[in-house]
């Protein structure tokens, strides 16, 4: 393993810029989101019931937080240009493994029917590691999303990982191990209290079956259509996979619903993370859990720390994560 950086001034000097073109606007729908709904399996009513959703304090119906995704610009291009050769990175990864890193999200201002989101992508950062079969560069890009009063309602962040040496194929096969099955609970009316939560807390469990069918659901959702999550030649032969895989985003709006669902409609996400440990394949059922991990008080507001993750049939962790959230005092 060479101790000389893989990263290269050339590399450096691209941090910072743009990677698409401007598009235009685009609305926030109720069909679209629906259409999330449908992907994700996320019936809480702060997303579809008008009169649940008027008297908490939102006052109407918002999107899912991770609904934010179906504007990242790069989603954008896949449905604009027949052509995928623009969406390269404006230099050559050092190395020609190429997988997703991690996910993370920051959230300011609710997505509400009728809003205009205008979104820009930049190359946000690129760094070094020394992984187990040599160097891992990370790659991270940030788009930044603004509603039609030129607010920044969000920024939702990707990083892929370009890998020195070898990569374990990550499959789901083999001997299966003792796992615990979980019920899957879905999203509750019902409001969490700052003041009542205690660390160590578990929050309710959801389960997810992946099928080919559900995969491309996602990809028509938010508008991904990377060939790698449909098309079993190119992912098995171009890239070693033993099958199509799994969007990363889509198992990170997951670990959003299992957040989302317990923190009750006057809960808010400000911050959510999830970090890809495996792929997700089709047939894989993903449970996903977490617990309170830390609570304290900011400016005045109830903050709660979490840390979640998702295990698949085999026991195998495919994904960690951590998210933020601030709740309700008092009641």
């Amino acid at each position: 393993m060479s101790s000389e950086s893989a990263i290269t001034e050339e590399m450096r000097r691209h941090i910072g810029t743009r990677l698409f073109p401007e598009f235009p606007p685009e609305e926030v729908t109720m069909w679209g989101i629906r259409r999330f709904m449908e992907a994700t399996t996320d019936d809480n009513p702060l997303w579809h019931d008008d009169d649940y959703a008027r008297k908490t304090g939102w006052g109407g119906i918002i999107a899912p937080p991770a609904f934010l995704e179906a504007f990242n610009p790069s989603n954008h291009a896949f449905r604009r240009f027949s052509d995928m050769s623009h969406m390269s990175l404006p230099f050559q990864p050092p190395f020609p493994r190429i997988f997703s890193a991690f996910n993370e999200y920051q959230f300011f201002y609710p997505l509400r029917p009728g809003d205009m989101i205008t979104s820009i992508c930049k190359l946000g950062d690129i760094y070094e590691r020394d992984g187990k079969s040599g160097k891992m560069v990370f790659i991270r890009i940030d788009n930044e999303h603004r509603n039609q009063r030129d607010e920044l309602v969000g920024i939702t962040s990707e990083a892929m990982v370009s890998l020195e040496g070898s990569s374990s194929k990550s499959s789901s096969t083999g001997e299966p191990q003792p796992v615990e099955k979980l019920e899957s609970h879905p999203g509750s009316k019902k409001q969490v209290d700052y003041d009542e939560v205690e660390v160590g807390t578990h929050l309710a469990p959801i389960v997810k079956e992946f099928t080919l069918f559900t995969i491309l659901k996602w990809g028509a959702a938010v508008n991904d259509y990377g060939p790698h999550h449909f098309d079993y030649k190119f992912a098995t032969e171009f890239l070693g996979l033993p099958n199509v895989i799994a969007h990363g985003p889509h198992n990170t709006a997951h670990l959003a619903q299992l957040v989302t669902n317990w923190i009750g409609g006057e809960g808010i996400l400000t911050k959510h993370y999830a970090e890809m440990r495996g792929n997700v394949f089709p047939g894989d059922t993903l449970t996903f859990e977490g617990k309170v991990a830390s609570k304290y008080v900011n400016d005045g507001e109830g903050v709660v720390e979490c840390e979640t993750w998702a295990a698949n049939q085999n026991g195998r962790r495919v994904m960690l994560g951590k998210s933020t959230v601030r709740l309700p005092q008092g009641k």
